[in-house]
């Protein structure tokens, strides 16, 4: 039989709310002036009474953490769901041959029985002497008061776990679905790759007329289904937790210089200026050469599709802290503040009108910014309507004659 939430809640030994219950205990003991203070929780499948939080026990009692159900005065507490008080355990005839009593001599008891969060009394607050004791108004409203602070205590404890286990669960069904949408999403890129490269094939035949307009448009349509394809199945592999960043040597200045030319033609196509510049003082670098070309071709693609006229290029350069600063610069048609807060979210674009004009899915920028921070990175935006944007990445990344003079 599984614990109680209740009982969960009050056995978080060494966390927060464990603490404030020993907190209890103790306020208890020195406003009651009572040697002894406890809280206790009945455990009947295991005839036991567990001992959440206790002081002054003697230390064989707080050696077990609990005593058999059958010598407990706390289970009348709990049994009867009120608050008890014995001026005399040795005259009571619940208790006057109880061993504990006997053997540890206690004489006098007060309990007020504490809640699960149904309400159900599954223990006691408590406080006992070691000689007779007529418990006054004031001290029985006082361990009331306590005890119904450790109800408290539990409800929030309880609310805790069962958030804590809402959320396990939850990142289990996205690990779960990531896991599924990647493989789907391979599994149809196969596919649909094949068909892009006949649909290639077909337009470089220079078709005429309503065929050739049928070729152009299938082609676009599939590259932009492609590309909905990938940003899909990688977001879904770094959702899933399949994808590991890996170390290699990459020439920068080489890398950037592939992604700007895989885009001059389009820019070429709008008429606008793309290009690149370095002030990087070592080329080589150990990075995840997959990962951060899968950045920058997003980001680039995108500072060429958002530019009509002007330029669009990659800077590379050093910080004060000596890591390196990729920035994308373009003098496109802006973000509006208010989108810049969301545009690294998932599903959001720059707008809904750039939305509907550009298309996309909204998940490239989510995207680079996880591929930034796997990487160790940080990533910035700056960026005015009409006035173009600059996005700032910054990576801690080793260059490789530094590792070769390491080793040498």
């Amino acid at each position: 039989m599984g614990k109680s939430h209740s009982l969960e809640a009050l056995e978080l030994v060494g966390d927060g709310p464990h603490l404030r219950l020993n907190g209890i205990t103790q306020l208890a003991a020195t406003v009651l002036n009572a040697p002894i203070s406890m809280a206790t929780v009945m455990q009947p499948h295991l005839n036991r009474q567990f001992f959440t939080a206790s002081t002054g026990l003697p230390d064989d009692l707080a050696g077990q953490r609990g005593t058999p159900l059958d010598v407990s005065i706390c289970r009348h507490v709990q049994a009867g769901n009120r608050l008890l008080a014995i001026t005399d355990l040795l005259k009571d005839p619940r208790t006057a041959d109880n061993p504990l009593v006997l053997e540890h001599g206690l004489r006098s008891y007060i309990g007020a029985p504490i809640h699960a969060t149904s309400g159900h009394a599954v223990g006691a607050l408590c406080c006992i002497k070691t000689e007779e004791c007529e418990w006054t108004d004031d001290q029985i409203e006082t361990l009331q008061q306590l005890a119904a602070c450790v109800d408290d205590l539990i409800q929030l404890s309880s609310l805790r776990i069962e958030e804590q286990k809402a959320n396990r669960k939850l990142h289990a069904i996205a690990r779960a679905r990531s896991g599924f949408i990647a493989h789907v999403s391979h599994e149809l890129r196969t596919p649909l790759t094949g068909m892009i490269g006949s649909i290639r094939l077909l337009d470089s035949l220079n078709l005429d007329d309503r065929a050739g307009e049928l070729v152009r448009l299938l082609n676009r349509s599939s590259q932009r289904l492609l590309d909905i394809m990938n940003d899909t199945a990688d977001l879904a592999k770094i959702d899933s937790g399949a994808f590991h960043i890996a170390q290699e040597e990459c020439d920068l200045e080489l890398l950037v210089a592939d992604i700007v030319a895989l885009h001059k033609s389009e820019a070429e196509r709008k008429a606008i200026t793309v290009g690149w510049t370095s002030a990087l003082g070592a080329k080589s670098y150990m990075v995840d050469r997959k990962a951060l070309v899968s950045v920058l071709d997003n980001l680039f693609a995108n500072a060429v599709k958002f530019t009509t006229e002007g330029s669009a290029e990659i800077r590379l350069s050093h910080d004060a802290y000596d890591n390196v600063v990729i920035q994308v610069v373009d003098t496109g048609i802006g973000i509006a503040p208010l989108q810049q807060t969301r545009l690294f979210d998932e599903f959001e674009h720059a707008g809904s009108r750039v939305a509907r004009k550009y298309g996309g899915t909204g998940l490239g920028m989510a995207m680079v910014r996880r591929l930034v921070e796997l990487m160790d990175g940080d990533i910035d935006l700056h960026s005015q309507p009409d006035h173009g944007t600059t996005i700032v990445i910054s990576l801690p990344l080793q260059p490789v004659h530094e590792l070769a003079s390491r080793t040498s």
